[in-house]
């Protein structure tokens, strides 16, 4: 089973066999996935480290970024309030340090674009609360919020109602890769794990438009200069292009930092799909270099 990629979940253990890009450390990678609710105490990484090693698992693939929080030390953003009881607990180092003395490998598990839940985040330093004017916007409201102020509270509530609205459509708040503050933004939050931690990887997931019905925020049509409507070709290529500068900053981004370190995104099975609907050129990462390695969501 040569150049495969092998993901299980954490909770299951049901490992299914997903396409990649060929890997350069082995043949074959046989991944747990360590979802955050795994990285509750030293004694559940514990448990976690002991169970990859029985179940014959290679690397651990660690969610420590699931809605613009830190599952870590003195990161870029805040920490989950679950944490707030054991406040130098750091569990990324303790994972890291465990799993390569056990053998395996450690890749940081990031969600990219996807930054907040249908639900309001709790602290009120988060980014949604901070710069709401980076979040995409779907097209269905778009005209709706060109009267209101991007940094009022009316604004982000009706981005968040929509989103709430539509769960069974999307995962909740993403930030857009086409607005050059909100890309630094999610750059120093890769740049400052890849420069802190000895991951062995990166896996950015989330790396994608929620739909192709989003970005329709102000600085995107202002960056696109044309009326979407009449120019559908360029529209979505300008949406593809900007998801693919974002992987090729933060590729270089954790590269810089961490030269040894391996990059894969998960993207969807199908690849027109992924192409049509998040706008993830997949087959243009490829050769451009930009993956050593793919998931399927």
């Amino acid at each position: 089973m040569a150049n495969q990629l092998i993901i299980a979940g954490a909770a299951t253990a049901v490992a299914a066999v997903l396409a990649a890009v060929p890997l350069r450390a082995r043949d074959e990678t046989r991944a747990l996935s360590v979802l955050r609710t795994k990285l509750t105490s030293p004694h559940a990484v514990d448990e976690v480290v002991a169970g990859a090693r029985t179940g014959g698992y290679t690397t651990l693939l660690v969610q420590i970024r699931e809605y613009g929080d830190a599952y870590f030390l003195n990161g870029v953003e805040a920490r989950p309030a679950a944490f707030d009881a054991q406040p130098t607990f750091d569990p990324l180092a303790d994972i890291i340090a465990k799993g390569h003395a056990s053998g395996l490998a450690v890749h940081a598990w990031i969600n990219v674009n996807l930054v907040a839940g249908t639900e309001a985040p709790a602290a009120r330093t988060h980014i949604v609360y901070r710069h709401p004017e980076w979040l995409m916007v779907p097209r269905q409201i778009a005209e709706d919020l060109l009267p209101l102020e991007a940094d009022g509270p009316e604004y982000l509530g009706r981005v968040m109602r929509y989103a709430r609205a539509h769960s069974d459509q999307i995962d909740g708040l993403y930030l857009s890769p086409s607005t050059p503050a909100a890309i630094e933004y999610t750059t120093s939050v890769v740049r400052d794990i890849a420069k802190r931690y000895a991951v062995d990887g990166v896996h950015l997931d989330h790396l994608r438009y929620p739909s192709d019905d989003f970005d329709y925020s102000r600085e995107t049509l202002r960056a696109f200069g044309r009326n979407p409507a009449q120019a559908a070709d360029a529209w979505r290529q300008f949406r593809a292009d900007r998801l693919t500068a974002l992987l090729t900053g933060l590729r270089t981004a954790v590269k810089t930092a961490r030269p040894a370190a391996s990059i894969s995104v998960a993207t969807d099975a199908d690849p027109a799909v992924a192409l049509l609907r998040h706008f993830q050129d997949r087959s243009l990462w490829v050769d451009r270099g930009l993956l050593d390695g793919s998931t399927a969501f």
